[in-house]
Order: C-alpha cells, then structure tokens, then sequence
C-alpha cells in the first residue's frame, strides 16, 4: 500500500547501517507492510519507535505549529 502523500516538506539524512541491519529491512520490504524499499522501511521503523517513546514517556511530545508548509516550534 502507498503512503499518504506528505503535507510537510520532506528532509534527507543519510546513516550507516551494518549488512545485518539492511537484510532485515529487506526482510521487512518483503513482508510487504514496510514500505517497498530498505530506506521506507527503516522510515517507517523509525517513526514506530519514536511513536512509541513518545506513547512510554521517553521522549517529551512536543507541540508544533504549521506556518505554511513548515513545521515551527513554539
């Protein structure tokens, strides 16, 4: 399935990962709800875990407020 087109502008960050870690995102592409590539399934993890940080109260939610198309912090 697609994702939903973004509202916000998109911003690239390059990490290294081990060869273990993308036969895992590969093996989650191949499951077929990660995404259609290892990058869309290391996205979609990612945003998962931090969901779930935020959700534990690891991580402080933070407010944002949309000016135009950028995100802005109050």
């Amino acid at each position: 399935m697609a994702r939903p087109s973004n509202t916000f502008e998109s911003l690239s960050l390059t990490i290294a990962i081990t060869p273990q870690m993308k036969v895992y995102l590969e093996d989650l592409v191949m499951k077929g709800t990660y995404g259609s590539s290892p990058a869309e399934a290391a996205r979609m993890a990612l945003s998962r875990a931090i969901d779930d940080m935020l959700d534990k109260g690891s991580l402080l939610r933070r407010n944002f407020q949309v000016q135009g198309t950028s995100i802005v912090q109050p």
